[in-house]
Formats: C-alpha cells, sequence, structure tokens
C-alpha cells in the first residue's frame, strides 16, 4: 500500500515537474496569476476596461464598451456643444454636404447658434411695431411695390439676424402671428417678406441660395416650395434695392 502511494506521489510530482518546464519554454504561467484572475473577472468585457477610452467590449465594466456613459460624462454625446441643428453625421446642419456653392452674403448668418436666433428673435418681438401688422399681411408682390412706393416712410426690420429667426419661427409653426397681429396671405409670402429683406440689396436670391438655407436652418421644405420661396424673396429684394436707390 505504501509502495502504491509512493507511485503515486511520484506520478504526481512527475506530472507537475513537466508542465512547469512547459511554462519555462512558452512563457505562458499554467497557474492563473492575479492580474490574470481580473482580467476574466470581466466576463464579455473584452476591452471595456479601457472606459473612457469608449472601449468596444460589450458589458464589461462601467464605462467600458457601449454601456453607456461613465459617471462623470456629464452624459455628454459626441454631438455636444456643436452648434446649429445637427445632422445625422453629428456636424452642424451647415456642415452638412449638398448646400450649394451660392454666396450668401447678410444671408450667412444663418449658420448662427440656435441660442443666437432665439434671442434675435426675442428682441424683434419685444420691439415690434404695431403699425407693420398690415404691411407684413400683404403677399410678397404687394410688399414690394408698397416698399418701393413708401421706403422713406417705412419702418421694417432690416436686420438680417432678426428676419431669419422670424422667417424660421414662422416655418417651424412656433412664431405667434396673433402676438403681433399678423395674418399672412400665405405662409410663403410671409417668409419671402423676410427673406427678400434680408439679403443683400445687390445679390440675388436664387434657387439655390434657398436650397442652402433650407438645409442650414433645417427649414423642411420640399423643392417646389424652395423655389415659390426664392421667386417671391427675389421679388422683395430687387424692391428693396430700387427703393433704396
Amino acid at each position: 500500500m505504501k509502495e502504491n502511494k509512493r507511485s503515486l506521489s511520484m506520478g504526481v510530482a512527475y506530472a507537475l515537474f513537466a508542465i512547469s518546464a512547459a511554462s519555462l519554454v512558452t512563457g505562458v504561467s499554467v497557474f492563473p496569476t492575479s492580474a490574470h484572475a481580473e482580467e476574466h473577472d470581466g466576463g464579455k468585457g473584452g476591452q471595456g476596461g479601457q472606459g473612457g477610452q469608449g472601449g468596444q467590449g460589450g458589458q464589461g465594466h462601467d464605462g467600458g464598451g457601449k454601456g453607456g456613459p461613465s459617471d462623470d460624462s456629464e452624459g455628454k454625446g459626441p454631438k455636444a456643444g456643436s452648434q446649429g441643428k445637427p445632422g445625422s453625421s453629428g456636424k452642424p446642419a451647415w456642415a452638412q454636404e449638398g448646400i450649394p456653392e451660392v454666396e450668401l452674403g447678410r444671408l450667412s448668418v444663418a449658420r448662427s447658434p440656435d441660442k443666437v436666433l432665439d434671442r434675435a428673435l426675442a428682441e424683434v418681438l419685444a420691439n415690434w411695431v404695431p403699425a407693420n401688422s398690415a404691411l407684413y399681411s400683404m403677399t410678397a408682390a404687394a410688399f414690394a411695390d408698397y416698399v418701393k412706393a413708401n421706403w422713406d416712410s417705412i419702418n421694417i426690420v432690416d436686420s438680417p439676424l432678426q428676419n431669419l429667426a422670424l422667417m424660421e419661427a414662422l416655418l417651424d409653426g412656433t412664431l405667434n402671428l396673433s402676438a403681433i397681429n399678423v395674418n399672412p396671405a400665405s405662409t410663403l409670402d410671409l417668409a419671402a417678406i423676410f427673406l427678400g429683406v434680408a439679403s443683400d440689396k445687390t445679390v440675388p436670391i436664387s434657387t439655390d441660395t434657398a436650397i442652402a438655407l433650407n438645409i442650414i436652418m433645417d427649414l423642411g421644405l420640399t423643392s417646389t416650395q424652395v423655389e415659390t420661396l426664392a421667386d417671391k424673396a427675389e421679388d422683395v429684394r430687387e424692391a428693396v434695392l430700387e427703393a433704396h436707390g
């Protein structure tokens, strides 16, 4: 019996010796170290332990993989801090592809952050001239004729930023027209008045101009509406140019 135990002990010792020798040759430890054990404690985390680098692991350590923001991330994603209305790529709308190469001039303020446009809108509404309500209720063509005939006696909104803020609020449905007592001939007529006055007097408003603003400001207009807006706004711009001399 003692001989059997001795043989068994010698066999185990020989096996352990062989395994240890193999580990020296391959450089791989057959006995898990504490670091090795911790690596596997993450389960499916994979590279999740990289945390702050947005690791590619699945359900590992907190902050790793795609399991959500870390405790100090403030819940801000890659779009945080971007200005303007972001597109699907995370870029501001005015940085998206597909914007025609067209001279915008004063209309370039359309790229202003939302908070700037909001402030401009608040200012123009707070200082609205009641006598203008009937003027802004005209068609774009009638507005153009009136401007040419009465330029020296009218006090319309001239700021491009304020006009574009009004146009944006009108087209997204947030402009309270009843508060300024305006009953527009049509939404596009009023939008064209705002756009025509906002533009540089000497820079024509083309369909490409309207397409650019439609993308930059995310106005949501159809191609037909874009063309109509451009045509009506150009009539207003020409009238302002002629009246201004």
